[in-house]
């Protein structure tokens, strides 16, 4: 079972990967600072949406080595909340890599899950 969901995240990570260098090469020209900081601010999102794959991909073959320490999960929940933006505006607003951005929401769940129940226990 772990080939074929490691195989999936692959995939994943190819199509989140064309999407984002979609998105990072198709941004208006910034007119103000605010539009400058958008832009900045949807490239940092893309970036940590391809880092939530790395992470599931991580977190799903290695479950609880990377679990231990507070400081890297805080890490992750933050670019997992990220990564998640850009999921949910991909399925409902931008409609377009629906299929992928619905697996990739079943990833961050799974990766909210662990770092969640990695805070109670610890």
């Amino acid at each position: 079972m772990k080939i074929v969901i490691n195989t999936i995240a692959v995939i994943v990570l190819s199509v989140q990967f064309f999407s984002f260098v979609f998105n990072a090469l198709n941004q208006k020209k910034p007119e103000s600072t605010l539009d400058s900081l958008c832009n900045y601010f949807n490239v940092t999102a893309l970036l940590c949406s391809l880092l939530s794959v790395v992470i599931f991909i991580a977190l799903y073959n290695f479950n609880s080595k990377f679990l231990k320490k507070k400081l890297l999960n805080y890490i992750m929940l933050i670019i997992v909340l990220l990564g998640i933006y850009v999921h949910i505006t991909q399925v409902f607003v931008l409609n377009d890599f629906v299929l992928t951005s619905c697996v990739l929401l079943l990833f961050d769940y799974y990766i909210m899950r662990n770092i969640l129940k990695s805070f109670s226990i610890g």
